[in-house]
This record gives structure tokens, sequence and C-alpha cells, in this order.
């Protein structure tokens, strides 16, 4: 540990746009909310924003949940698929 005005080394690495990242890192978080909060269920997901939702939750996350009830259309095996990989994911980074 360095003290208080000790030169330390810094690690520089070049600028990433953190755009694309983002919306990895929003639609993750989307999933796990669906999955965790309303059972995969994205049609109780969709009246919670409809009546609680904030302005953000409208313009961001009901589109993301209005698309994903869509493909479960033709793709019902979906939610069961994005379960296990949350469930694997969360397993593997455990302490």
């Amino acid at each position: 540990m360095t003290q208080l005005g000790e030169p330390c080394a810094v690690e520089i690495h070049p600028w990433i746009e953190p755009s694309p990242l983002s919306s990895l890192v929003a639609d993750f978080a989307r999933v796990h909310i669906l999955i965790s909060l309303f059972d995969g269920d994205p049609d109780k997901w969709i009246r919670f924003i409809e009546r609680n939702g904030t302005h953000g939750e409208r313009q961001n996350d009901l589109p993301f949940a209005e698309a994903l009830k869509a493909r479960l259309r033709t793709e019902p095996l979906l939610i069961d698929g994005l379960r296990r990989i949350l469930v694997e994911f969360s397993t593997t980074i455990s302490v």
C-alpha cells in the first residue's frame, strides 16, 4: 500500500467506447430483473411498468419486455435458456 503523496504505478488502457457495452450490461440486467423479480413472465413486468414504471423504465425496459414477449411466441423455451445462463453465470463468479 502506498502512503499519500508517494508515487504509484498506474496502468493505462486505450479508450473503449462504452455505449455498446452499456447496452449489453443493461440487457443482462433486464434479463436478471425479468427472471428474478417477475419469474420470467414478461406480462407481469409489462403490467408493472405500465402501472408503476418511471419514464426511463417506460422508455427503455418496456420495449425490451415487449420484444421478449413477442420472441417467446416463436421460442417458448427461451426463458428456460435465460434462466440456465443466469444460474451458470452466478455460480461461476460466486466465491
